[in-house]
């Protein structure tokens, strides 16, 4: 009997207005020092955007370090509970673990999970739940895409854990991007590939620290056998992914249509 009277006597003291309002103002002021460090971070992002990927993934660890900071202050420094209560919350977790089927709790754990072994990360061009797109914001429970439409995709985390995700750069400021031209059999495919791989070196978005492949390959459409040229080549920032792909094109058509490839009566 004295043992719950002790565990009321703490309740009532945990829900008292002095503890409240210092809770309440720590909270006030976690909230704004992550806003402080969100503009800081958007910042640094402008000013040296050859890093920004890296910027754009400390927030999420930075968030959950002041959130956890702030939780467990205020449970052991503010609060301090009686030991009943701290057994009676723990089997209220508990609870919330064994319901995490349903769908907001699952989210929660597949966020976190997401931020301890990520398959992707802010930055990343992925393939989520049937879009693509760059992941601009990564929540407890959904993860923000920007696609290339400027449309703003929310994808459950959950979605990330039951489906393949497709990342193309992985971390990486720069990405691989694949190119296919055709041309006729009677085309000169060593010259066309020559010319291919040289266009490509002569743009601006492309990154050549890294190699730049031409592949040769065959394919019937339309009723009649064409080559394939393949360019793989790397952008230098993953948001200029299209305007790279629209430059090449360009680069490479002017090209083709300059060089004597066959027969001037022919056309491709």
């Amino acid at each position: 009997m004295e043992s719950s009277t002790d565990a009321l006597q703490s309740l009532i003291n945990i829900i008292s207005f002095e503890k409240m309002t210092l809770i309440m103002l720590i909270c006030g002021l976690a909230w704004v020092m992550l806003i402080g460090i969100k503009m800081s971070l958007d910042q640094l992002t402008i000013k040296l955007p050859k890093y920004r990927l890296l910027w754009g993934r400390l927030y999420p660890f930075i968030r959950l370090f002041i959130w956890g900071g702030v939780i467990t202050y205020a449970t052991v420094g503010i609060i301090a509970p009686h030991q009943n209560v701290v057994l009676a919350m723990i089997g209220s977790i508990s609870i919330v673990v064994g319901l995490a089927t349903q769908e907001p709790a699952k989210n929660m754990i597949a966020g976190f999970i997401i931020m301890l072994n990520p398959p992707y990360r802010v930055g990343d061009m992925v393939t989520l739940g049937g879009h693509y797109g760059e992941v601009t914001k990564l929540e407890w429970s959904v993860t923000w895409l920007r696609t290339f439409d400027d449309n703003t995709i929310m994808v459950p985390n959950a979605e990330a854990l039951k489906t393949a995700v497709s990342n193309a750069n992985s971390g990486a400021l720069d990405e691989m991007v694949a190119i296919q031209f055709h041309l006729p059999l009677q085309a000169d495919h060593k010259k066309a590939m020559a010319l291919a791989k040289e266009a490509t070196q002569c743009s601006p978005y492309t990154f050549l620290n890294k190699p730049i492949n031409v592949i040769l390959g065959t394919d019937f459409s339309f009723g009649q056998h064409l080559q394939t040229i393949t360019v793989k080549a790397y952008v230098m920032d993953v948001r200029l992914e299209k305007k790279f792909i629209s430059d090449i094109n360009v680069r490479v058509l002017d090209a083709f249509k300059n060089a004597q490839f066959y027969d001037s009566q022919q056309t491709f």
